[in-house]
């Protein structure tokens, strides 16, 4: 299981998240990706952080907190 934080300050939109995993992630009206869920044991969310150009995605793991992606 993972928990998934985006820094709002660092998402400039580009949506490589959304493409990646809409299940996860969307943009919001301003056009900065969102959490759809905190916590997935869904892949693509480590995907999605490799993909993000501004790094603005970090992936843990649920149950020791350590970074994963």
């Amino acid at each position: 299981m993972f928990r998934v934080d985006i820094d709002s300050d660092l998402c400039s939109g580009f949506a490589a998240c959304v493409d990646v995993a809409p299940e996860i992630f969307k943009l919001d009206d301003s056009g900065t990706a969102t959490l759809l869920v905190t916590e997935t044991d869904d892949q693509r969310a480590l995907k999605a952080a490799k993909d993000c150009p501004m790094a603005a995605i970090t992936v843990f793991d649920a149950e020791s907190g350590e970074r994963v992606a």
